[in-house]
Parts: C-alpha cells; sequence; structure tokens
C-alpha cells in the first residue's frame, strides 16, 4: 500500500512543479484521526520552489483526491486516507494468496552474506548472543521471502590468545583435579583464564578421556591437547543452543583457515604493495589514519602474532572474493568504533565502503523477581542462553528479544513472560491466534461451516463499520513492514504491529459477536477473522514462533 501511495505522491509532484522526489517521508502518522499516511512532501518542496508549505500541501491534496485514496492538508502537511473500497479489495487479494500477499520476488536480488552471533567459542552463548541469533535469523527469514540469495555464516573465533586461554583454563582445572598445581599457570590463569564452572566440566571430562597422560606431557603440548578438546566440545555446544533457539546456519567458517590457506599473508603483501603498511617497534602497522580512523592500527603484534584486526580484514577480503554482493554483519555493542577502520581497510583493498553494511546488537538485561540478574565477574557465572530457553521457551525469548530495536537496550522479565495474561506480549499475540482457532471451531460444531474452506470472498464487502477497517488495515499494514525490512533491517517492527493487531483484535472479540442470526453478517466477520489468522501465521512463521490452535 505504502509503495502505491509513494508512488502516486512522485507522479502528482511531477504533474503540478516538473519535479522528481524521492527523500521524502511517509509513514502512519501516530493518531488515528490524521489518516492512513502523513508526509512532510511540501516542506521538501518549499525549499525547492521558494514558496509556502502550506499552499503546496493543499495543492497536492486537491490533486490526489481520487476513488481510492482522500487527502486533506494540515499546516503543511498532507494527510492521507485510503478509500474503504481500495482497503476492502486488498484484503480479498490476502484473503485469496494467504502468505504470498504480504511477498514478491524482488527482481536481481542482490547475493548477500549475513554473518550474525560469531561468538567466540570459549564458553556458553549468552542471552545477548540470543538475540543478536533472533535478529538475524528473523531478517534472513524476510530477505529468503522476497527471493534474496542469502548466505547465514557464523565465523567462529579458533585462533589467537583467547582460544590459547580457554586450553591453558581447562588444563589448570584438569591439574587441580590431580591436586597438582603449576605457579605460573595459575598466575595466568587468575590474571587471564576462565573461571565458569563449565570450564570445570570440561576438565573433567578430559580427565575421564585421557586419565594422568597430559601430567606427563610438556605444558604448552598438554594446552594445545585441552584446547582442542574445549573448542570441539563448546562448539557442539554452541550449536546445539542454537538449534534449540531454532537458528540455522549455511556455513560456519573458521578463523583458522586464514591462516592455514595462507590468505591472510595475501592480504598483508596486498597491502604493503600499495604502500599501506610500515614497521614501527617491531610490529606491522597499517596506515588506517589515511581511512576516516583515529589513529593507525597493529596487523602483527612484536611477537610475530596477528591482532584480530588482521584476520577479520583477511575475512572480508575473502567474503569479496566470493562473490557477494553486499555483506551484513550484526555485532555486539562492545564492537562500536571497531567498524571504522574496518571499512577503511575494505576502502584500502579496492573494495565499495557501502559494500559492507555494519549493524549493532545491544546488551539484555535479564530481570527476574523485580532485580536484575547480575554476571558475577569473580565467577565467571551467568544465565546462559540454553537456560532462559529452558525456564521460558523458545516462542517467549524470540518474540521478547524483537520487543526493541536491536540497537537499543532490552530488559528481558522472565516473571512477566511467564504470565498468562494481556501483559504478556507474546501470549497477547498467540492468543489472538488461538480464540480465532477456537472461534472457527465452534461455528463448525454449531452452524456446520468451515471457515477453512468456506468461500469467504464475498461477504468482505459487507465489513463497513470502523472497527471492520481498522483491523483490514493492520493486517494490511504488515505487507509494508516486511517490504521496510529490505532497507531497515529491524525486526522489531514486525512485533510492533502484531500487538497492535493483536489489541484490536482483541477487543472487537470482546465487543462483536461473531454467531449471530444474520449469517451475512456472521460470514463477514469470519472472512475477517480468517484475514487476522492469516496475517498471524505469517508473521509466526517469519518470527520463528508456533501458532496455536488452544491456549
Amino acid at each position: 500500500m505504502k509503495a502505491k501511495v509513494k508512488k502516486t505522491l512522485e507522479e502528482t509532484v511531477k504533474k503540478l512543479y516538473s519535479l522528481e522526489l524521492e527523500n521524502f517521508t511517509l509513514e502512519p502518522p501516530k493518531e488515528e484521526e490524521y489518516g492512513d499516511y502523513a508526509t512532510n512532501i511540501a516542506f521538501i518542496l518549499a525549499k525547492n520552489l521558494k514558496r509556502n508549505p502550506k499552499e503546496i500541501a493543499q495543492e497536492i491534496a486537491n490533486d490526489l483526491n481520487k476513488d481510492w485514496l482522500s487527502a486533506e492538508a494540515v499546516n503543511g502537511f498532507v494527510n492521507i486516507r485510503l478509500g474503504k473500497e481500495f482497503l476492502q479489495e486488498e484484503f480479498v487479494k490476502l484473503l485469496e494468496e494467504r502468505d504470498a500477499y504480504f511477498f514478491y520476488s524482488v527482481e536481481n536480488p542482490p547475493y548477500i552474506q549475513l554473518e550474525f552471533v560469531s561468538a567466540n567459542p570459549t564458553g556458553p552463548l549468552h542471552v545477548g548472543h540470543g538475540r543478536g541469533a533472533v535478529v538475524g535469523d528473523v531478517i534472513s527469514r524476510v530477505l529468503k521471502r522476497f527471493g534474496y540469495k542469502l548466505v547465514r555464516e557464523y565465523y567462529i573465533n579458533d585462533a589467537g590468545n583467547q582460544v590459547n586461554m580457554l586450553g591453558l583454563s581447562v588444563f589448570y582445572r584438569y591439574c587441580q583435579l590431580f591436586g597438582k598445581e603449576d605457579p605460573k599457570l595459575k598466575e595466568t590463569f587468575e590474571e587471564e583464564g576462565y573461571k565458569g564452572s563449565y570450564i570445570i566440566k570440561l576438565a573433567k571430562d578430559l580427565k575421564a578421556f585421557y586419565g594422568e597422560k597430559l601430567l606427563h606431557l610438556q605444558a604448552s603440548e598438554a594446552i594445545d591437547i585441552a584446547k582442542e578438546y574445549a573448542h570441539k566440545r563448546l562448539l557442539e555446544d554452541i550449536k546445539e543452543t542454537l538449534d534449540h533457539l531454532g537458528v540455522e546456519f549455511d556455513v560456519w567458517f573458521s578463523e583458522r583457515s586464514l591462516y592455514d590457506s595462507g590468505l591472510l599473508e595475501e592480504v598483508i603483501n596486498l597491502l604493503k604493495e600499495r604502500e599501506l603498511i610500515y614497521e614501527e617497534d617491531g610490529a606491522l602497522w597499517f596506515k588506517s589514519s589515511l581511512f576516516g580512523d583515529d589513529k593507525d592500527r597493529v596487523l602483527r603484534k612484536s611477537d610475530g602474532s596477528y591482532t584480530y584486526f588482521a584476520s577479520d580484514i583477511a575475512y572480508h577480503y575473502h567474503k569479496f572474493k566470493r562473490g557477494f554482493e553486499k555483506v551484513i554483519n550484526l555485532w555486539g555493542a562492545d564492537h562500536h568504533g571497531y567498524e571504522k577502520r574496518l571499512i577503511g581497510a575494505l576502502r584500502a583493498l579496492g573494495i565499495p565502503s557501502d559494500w559492507l553494511e555494519i549493524r549493532f546488537v545491544q546488551m539484555v538485561r535479564l530481570i527476574s523477581g523485580g532485580q536484575e540478574v547480575r554476571m558475577s565477574k569473580r565467577t565467571g557465572e551467568f544465565i546462559t542462553l540454553n537456560d532462559l530457553i529452558e525456564e521460558v521457551g523458545r516462542d517467549a525469548v524470540r518474540f521478547v528479544f524483537l520487543t526493541r530495536s536491536s540497537d537499543t537496550p532490552l530488559d528481558f522479565d522472565i516473571d512477566l513472560v511467564k504470565k498468562n495474561t494481556a501483559e504478556n506480549p507474546v501470549f497477547y499475540v498467540q492468543y489472538a491466534h488461538a480464540r480465532i482457532r477456537g472461534v472457527f471451531r465452534e461455528v463448525k460444531e454449531r452452524y456446520g461451516i468451515d471457515a477453512d474452506r468456506e468461500d469467504l470472498l464475498p461477504y468482505v464487502q459487507e465489513l463497513n463499520s470502523r472497527e471492520d477497517l481498522r483491523i483490514i488495515k493492520r493486517c494490511l499494514y504488515l505487507r509494508d513492514i516486511y517490504e521496510s525490512l529490505l532497507n531497515t533491517f529491524s525486526p522489531h517492527l514486525i512485533t510492533y504491529a502484531l500487538i497492535d493487531l493483536a489489541k484490536d483484535f482483541h477487543y472487537y472479540y470482546n465487543h462483536h459477536r461473531v454467531m449471530v442470526e444474520d449469517k451475512n453478517t456472521m460470514l463477514s466477520r469470519l472472512a475477517l477473522l480468517k484475514g487476522v489468522e492469516i496475517t498471524l501465521k505469517t508473521a509466526f512463521e517469519i518470527l520463528g514462533i508456533k501458532a496455536p490452535e488452544r491456549m
């Protein structure tokens, strides 16, 4: 609908002023009384035409009044209302086409890689990782429904100091199980080691598998064995948790492969050839300051080890060589500021700055009993993502993670999502679907009308009341929202729309009986409920949650 209105506005502006505009806003106003859409187009034109925006708005409104929409000028804004017949026609299409109504095949979509989660395999996934996982998964589901060629990728940080410290931590705990402690290992462990209970469990498993064998090896060799064992086990745990959450990846890409294939050295040499690298204090530096960074950055430290920045440059260069036309990264909030240097390095390699788009996913605070559930830095203990799924269920986790924009912090109230009340947004929205299915069962039992098979299309024209049309618009708006995600990558807009739809539906359900004496009225209301059911079920599939028959 929005696309059709936008095109009509553009045609009107071209006809009236011989101008082509695209940078105007067109959004539903906050108050229903102001119409279905409002636009600031007159203010944009006022700058070009050097005229009063109120006069321009009135001229546009006069020309916009057509058989399928009406418009009025209010203080320089143009408010637009969709016609009843137009809404009914669109709703008939929704009933006919079902979930296909909301999507279309994008012409020549770009080949996209979406990288998300990519948590270091040095511990279980926490709730912050889970939020990024759900955001990425829902974005990928929407893109696929529009026909995008998409690869979902997880970057495994299996090289560098963090994974080495994992091996040292597990080996240190392994030694403790035998009553043996190396003072040097203990000092490093206390300063930098991983201290969660999962490390002790891994150490016990290591003992069960190897017995005392590792005690008789050189410490470096034993740590390498512990590292490989722990890394493999934790990666398996990560995959199991993501599967529990309903999140899949097409590619699991190993950082270590960048070293083994020689690609990292290849990238370093390319930068050297372009005279963008220099040596200082025994380290190798990239001239990052030439590309908008506040200072130059180290690629290889004085001890000969490469930084994560070097690996990231090589990894993204590898993505470019694989033919991706667009790459989207979802990163944790702790990576803010890092994107400038990476995009700069890619520009140095001849990759366009708009090829990589980075979105940040903010932290999640768990609330229980009205209090924040805090992580203990001393012990390394925290509620894992798997714990949260077990506690409240997959549907609640996925839905709540999307109840705020991913670039803002989120409070996850564990007690709230366990309630079967309207306060719980997951219950509130799923209950709307369950209620509709309950009505359909009762209508079939009492009147023999099967709402899933009955031809309800002729009765849509009976849906004339303000409440009828409001719900129709709520359903149709989802189409606009899915399309907007192709550019905004903001899946929280889906949950916002569903909560609004559920609110209007529950009000309608409580004030308008479906099973009435007048058959035409009954069938028209069944048509309305059928459209709501299709809309909800389609959205639930995108969100990765169940559409319950009963609750």
